[in-house]
């Protein structure tokens, strides 16, 4: 089974606490201090969101996401958005949009789920690739200190209306790979049914980021810890990286 095939139908109800608004203005204020122009790739956008929200600041949106369940949503919001939105089913390693952008962006640790240098380098290439000179390219990343000290070996449980969610995570340190075993029990018309979905995340050192970054041309603008730009600390759950094609 595909990652997402079933995960796509409940994420939005199971991400209800994100602030997307706050990611998008995050994006805005770096879009617009680099100068470039205001066509914007989104990256493993999922149910898009923030593609959303980015449509509706005036930028000119493509999204591409690995999951046709995740796009087939992306489009429906977009449509009750009254938003023009290019969405295309792609693996970011892959990622082939043509060029002439100003920003590419990948969000929510998206970039985890390339599970090896080679592939995480194939997508910074082709990152860079779609970039006009002086873009960037921002996303963000679980630290291995989020693996290590809160994912690893734990058990989390979602209890939302009409779904109950039992999420497993195992991580293997040595490898640097985490498997999440997610079994959902949905109810409908009074009869509840089970799905099972298995995903895979790969933890990549800063220093290894920030080395692949360099070789596929980026210059490595700032790191922080959260939308608010705060310094990135050894218990940071995420990072974000604002990175510029060019000096």
């Amino acid at each position: 089974m595909e990652q997402y095939s079933v995960l796509a139908k409940y994420y939005d109800a199971l991400m209800d606490d994100v602030d997307y608004r706050k990611w998008a203005e995050f994006y805005d204020v770096i879009l617009k201090e680099s100068g470039a122009c205001k066509r914007v790739v989104d990256m493993g956008c999922g149910t898009g969101s923030i593609t959303v929200c980015l449509a509706t600041l005036g930028y000119d949106m493509t999204a591409i996401d690995i999951s046709s369940e995740m796009l087939a949503m992306a489009q429906s919001k977009a449509d009750k958005a009254g938003v023009h939105i290019r969405f295309s089913e792609q693996d970011m390693s892959s990622l082939d949009v043509g060029g002439g952008y100003g920003g590419v962006i990948c969000s929510f640790d998206g970039v985890n789920y390339l599970l090896s240098t080679e592939k995480l380098k194939a997508c910074f290439e082709r990152a860079y690739e779609a970039l006009d000179d002086g873009g960037v390219f921002v996303f963000d990343v679980s630290t291995p200190y989020k693996y290590k000290n809160i994912l690893s070996e734990n058990a989390f449980v979602y209890e939302l209306d009409g779904l109950f969610l039992s999420w497993q995570s195992f991580y293997n340190e040595k490898r640097g790979i985490c498997d999440y075993y997610l079994t959902f029990f949905s109810e409908k018309n009074g009869v509840w049914h089970r799905f099972d979905e298995e995903q895979r995340q790969r933890s990549y050192s800063l220093k290894t980021i920030e080395k692949i970054l360099r070789d596929s041309g980026f210059t490595i603008e700032k790191i922080c810890a959260d939308t608010d730009f705060s310094p990135v600390e050894s218990t940071s759950e995420r990072c974000h990286f604002i990175c510029r094609k060019g000096n």
